[in-house]
């Protein structure tokens, strides 16, 4: 995972920074993602985030390995 973090680090980055505005919109509040956080993380299932998604995001293709 790490390899395609860095390969979309700037999608990402953009990605991180489209939730937190959201998330600071919520009531209550969500706690903000922070860039280096993300890159400390190795699999998918720590991404505590996921799990208030819609759908099987393992059909995405960002899901797959690069």
């Amino acid at each position: 995972i790490s390899k395609g973090l860095q390969q979309r680090s700037e999608a990402i980055q953009k990605a991180i920074a489209w939730y937190n505005f959201q998330a600071g919109r919520l009531d209550p509040l969500w706690p903000p993602v922070l860039w280096k956080d993300i890159v400390q993380y190795s699999f998918l299932g720590e991404f505590n985030l996921l799990q208030h998604v819609q759908g099987d995001v393992q059909g995405h293709m960002w899901a797959k390995p690069a």
